[in-house]
């Protein structure tokens, strides 16, 4: 999955060009092994990026859904979007390649 999770960012940071990083997969890979959800601070100190571009990052990531949360300063968990679900899920669903 990790591979999977890696292509979609590759995807949205040269082609989409939605401001998501490929620093972003240690961490997005950490929340959907460990199901888990976590304080966007933690998140920050696994993108292992500056303050304000770990913000930015998250920013991008809620964005396109690749993670969510319940609240503007809530808890940060893995997001499945329909978008994502031709790297996550190849050839599974025909409907997410258009």
């Amino acid at each position: 999955m990790k591979d999977r999770i890696s292509a979609c960012l590759t995807y949205e940071e040269r082609v989409e060009r939605s401001g998501v990083r490929t620093e972003a997969l240690r961490a997005l890979h950490y929340l959907f092994v460990s199901r888990a959800e976590l304080d966007r601070a933690d998140f920050k100190a696994i993108l292992g990026l500056g303050d304000r571009l770990a913000t930015a990052q998250i920013s991008a990531l809620l964005k396109r859904g690749l993670i969510e949360t319940d609240s503007p300063h809530g808890k940060l968990r893995f997001g499945v979007p329909q978008h994502a679900l031709r790297f996550y899920f190849p050839r599974l669903w025909p409907e997410a390649e258009v």
